[in-house]
């Protein structure tokens, strides 16, 4: 990086000292505090820009004005001012990516943006919460956790755009919860929709034996479909009001791990399938091998049905088991 020490920055006229965090405009060179150009919003320079000189630390002798013009052989790179050959990668230099030089991001935050995935249009991605780790471009080549976006893409099928930002986070910072709103609301068909097939069953399984106390309360009221039976319990008995209960609070309890915890648990699912898939198959035709992970991946309502039907039988058979087990049949 170059050697700014005892030069002035021209927002805040402060001295710029050893070791401090500093950006420089990618078209003059004029060096800022990092903080000062955030707040500036721009290059204030404007008087070397109209002249299309660039910048000299003060007490420089001068020298005959010379125009800076743009070379299309090179680029400047925006942290430390260097100019590297069209073409490269990263700067020489402080190894800051030279991805879209044009663009004004003379900081290092933390940005991303979505910019191929199989369809998706171009849009900004303000992940905040990591700052420090420079300018970060994804596309449908990015490899996260040794998969790529677009195979992510690629198995998500539907609604690619809300689930691949979800799936940078846990990738490549460690985030394991995020929200989402269909799987709070249909908890075990959500995940059978997604083809999470063991999670899915596993909730349905649970869905149903909370519902139980639901399911006696409608059939002694006689509140499903009509049809009243007799199964020898009394709904205004304490406890079976507070079993009714701890069961409601509970399947509560679920859908809410459900949404926090579906988007982590179908990234880790997307994530060894498709492992499975390219093992072994560098070889083959890359469109078969695609096709193979949008197969697999994808959504399927016949998992819906297989999830509402094994949803329905352990709710049918608990009763049924309860029902003989007090009254030894049922009573209509």
């Amino acid at each position: 990086m170059g050697n700014y020490t005892g030069s002035k920055c021209l927002s805040c006229g402060r001295t710029f000292g050893e070791n401090e965090d500093i950006v420089v405009c990618p078209e003059c060179g004029t060096p800022y505090h990092r903080d000062c150009y955030l707040k500036e919003g721009k290059c204030i320079n404007i008087d070397l820009h109209a002249r299309r000189e660039a910048w000299r630390p003060e007490g420089t002798p001068a020298a005959p004005a010379v125009t800076v013009e743009k070379q299309p052989d090179t680029v400047r790179c925006i942290r430390c001012g260097a100019e590297n050959p069209a073409g490269e990668r990263t700067c020489r230099q402080c190894g800051t990516p030279l991805v879209n030089m044009e663009a004004s991001r003379p900081f290092n935050g933390f940005e991303e943006k979505r910019e191929d995935f199989g369809g998706i249009h171009d849009g900004p991605y303000n992940g905040t919460d990591r700052p420090g780790f420079g300018t970060m471009m994804f596309n449908q080549d990015s490899v996260i956790d040794g998969v790529k976006l677009g195979d992510y893409a690629r198995y998500v099928g539907t609604n690619p755009i809300g689930f691949l930002p979800n799936f940078i986070r846990f990738g490549k910072f460690g985030k394991k919860l995020s929200f989402n709103f269909f799987a709070f609301l249909f908890t075990s068909a959500y995940l059978m929709y997604r083809k999470m097939l063991g999670w899915g069953l596993l909730t349905a399984v649970i869905s149903a034996l909370l519902g139980v106390p639901d399911m006696i309360y409608m059939l002694e009221k006689g509140t499903s479909g009509g049809l009243v039976i007799d199964l020898g319990i009394d709904l205004e008995s304490a406890s079976f009001v507070k079993v009714y209960n701890l069961m409601f609070y509970l399947s509560v309890i679920l859908k809410i791990v459900v949404c926090v915890t579906a988007n982590y648990l179908y990234y880790k699912q997307a994530h060894a399938d498709i492992m499975k898939i390219r093992a072994g198959r560098e070889n083959e035709d890359d469109d078969a091998v695609k096709l193979s992970i949008m197969t697999r991946g994808g959504t399927s309502w016949g998992y819906v049905l297989l999830g509402l039907l094994v949803n329905s039988i352990v709710s049918i058979g608990t009763v049924v088991v309860i029902g003989k087990m007090l009254t030894g049949g049922f009573v209509l």
